[in-house]
């Protein structure tokens, strides 16, 4: 059994991530970047009217003014995939394109989003991989917006908990 070639004809479908962040053109960059840190993404999609109008990743909001609006940074128009598309289709469209990410559509429906990081962890036994149970933050208990974050020396907390914690009360990374 050709265990590369197994993978690479599995869809999109069984690798995408379905809980997508969405934005407006005219939200401000720094809007942005505290929801994508929040939530510990790195792409976000740009919506106008419900119709998906362009892309936005870490590094484009990096480079922007916390000023600017994402309309003036994201990328547009956006390369997208439908869930029958194979992980070496997607792979090899990535890398022609040069690009990170591909929003996953059926139709005129917006159903995920396909990372490289997603494609590289896909499959690496010949198995589906599961993804983690969400975290559970050590201070509430809450699902939501939880991470791990190295200012809570990893300890799992949501964004609410996060922000009121002192910087003072938290052990420093090493």
């Amino acid at each position: 059994m050709n265990v590369m070639a197994e993978v690479g004809s599995c869809c999109v479908a069984e690798v995408m991530g379905t809980e997508l962040y969405t934005l407006t053109p005219d939200t401000v960059v720094a809007s942005a970047r505290r929801l994508a840190f929040d939530n510990g993404i790195d792409h976000l999609l740009v919506l106008d009217n419900g119709t998906l109008a362009g892309i936005v990743c870490k590094d484009d909001l990096r480079h922007a003014s916390r000023d600017a609006l994402v309309g003036e940074c994201m990328s547009s128009p956006v390369l997208c995939i439908g869930p029958e598309t194979t992980l070496q289709e997607a792979a090899q469209i990535m890398c022609e394109q040069q690009v990170s990410c591909l929003p996953v559509v059926t139709g005129a429906f917006l159903v995920g989003i396909v990372t490289r990081d997603a494609l590289a962890t896909a499959w690496l036994d010949g198995k589906p991989q599961t993804r983690e149970p969400k975290a559970v933050c050590a201070a509430c208990g809450a699902r939501d917006k939880v991470r791990r974050d190295p200012r809570a020396a990893g300890v799992p907390l949501c964004a609410e908990c996060l922000g009121r914690t002192s910087p003072n009360a938290l052990p420093l990374p090493v």
